[in-house]
C-alpha cells in the first residue's frame, strides 16, 4: 500500500479517535434531534478499489460507483441499504495469474448500521458497519461464469455540508468478501477470501419531512 493511501486513511479515520472528547453544547442545524423533521438522506459515490491481501483480485484494476439510503432511527443512529457495482479489468501482464478471465464485474447488495456525529455546522462523521451478498460476473474471450459469496464491511465518511440539503464527503471502506468457489485447499484463500480497501468520494442529499 502506498504512503499516500496510508496518509489518506490516517486523515479520514482520525476523527474516530476524538469523537468521544468532542461535545456539542447545544443542538444546531446539522445535529438530528427528535423534533427535527429531517429523517433520511441518499448517497451517490465513486470509488477505486485495492486488494490488501494476496488474492486473485489484486490482478485487476477496480473502479466502481454506489447508491446508498440511510434513515435516522435515533438522533445519532442510522440504518440503511447499499448497492455497489465494481468493474475490474485485468492489469497488463497479469494473465499468467488469472487464466483467460480478463474482466470481473462485482455486484454488492447489503444492509448497514451507522453512527452519525456532527462536529459543527459543516463537518460530520458517518461510520457504518454492514453485511451483504456479493455476485461476481467473470468474463473471458469465449466464456462467462458467475460466483456468489457473502461480505462484511466497515466504512467511515468525513462529510462537509453546504446547507441543510447538500453535502459532499470522502470515504474509506474495508470489505471482506468470502466466495464459494470449489478449488483445491491450497488455493482456497487466493480465490475465495478477498480483503478490499475502497477509497472514494460522493455526494449526499438530505430530505426533510414537511409534516415533521
Amino acid at each position: 500500500m502506498s504512503s499516500a493511501i496510508k496518509l489518506f486513511l490516517i486523515v479520514l479515520f482520525f476523527p474516530l479517535l476524538i469523537t468521544a472528547q468532542d461535545t456539542l453544547p447545544e443542538p444546531h442545524r446539522n445535529q438530528y434531534v427528535a423534533t427535527d423533521p429531517e429523517t433520511v438522506f441518499f448517497v451517490g459515490e465513486f470509488f477505486r478499489g485495492y486488494s490488501v491481501n494476496n488474492s486473485s483480485l489484486e490482478n485487476y484494476s477496480q473502479l466502481g460507483f454506489g447508491l446508498d439510503f440511510n434513515w435516522f432511527v435515533l438522533p445519532f443512529l442510522t440504518i440503511g441499504g447499499q448497492y455497489n457495482l465494481t468493474a475490474g479489468n485485468l492489469k497488463e501482464d497479469q494473465i499468467s495469474n488469472t487464466g483467460s478471465v480478463n474482466k470481473i464485474t462485482t455486484h454488492y447488495l447489503g444492509l448497514h448500521l451507522g453512527y452519525y456525529h456532527a462536529f459543527n455546522r459543516e463537518w460530520s462523521l458517518h461510520s457504518l458497519a454492514g453485511f451483504g451478498e456479493v455476485h461476481n460476473v467473470n468474463r473471458a474471450p469465449d466464456s462467462r461464469f458467475t460466483e456468489d459469496g457473502n461480505s462484511l464491511m466497515l466504512r467511515s465518511e468525513l462529510g462537509y455540508r453546504f446547507d441543510k440539503t447538500a453535502a459532499i464527503f470522502i470515504k474509506a471502506t474495508l470489505r471482506w468478501d468470502k466466495m464459494e468457489i470449489e478449488t483445491p485447499q491450497v488455493l482456497d484463500d487466493y480465490f475465495n477470501k478477498h480483503s478490499l480497501l475502497l477509497v472514494g468520494f460522493g455526494v449526499r442529499l438530505h430530505l426533510q419531512n414537511p409534516d415533521g
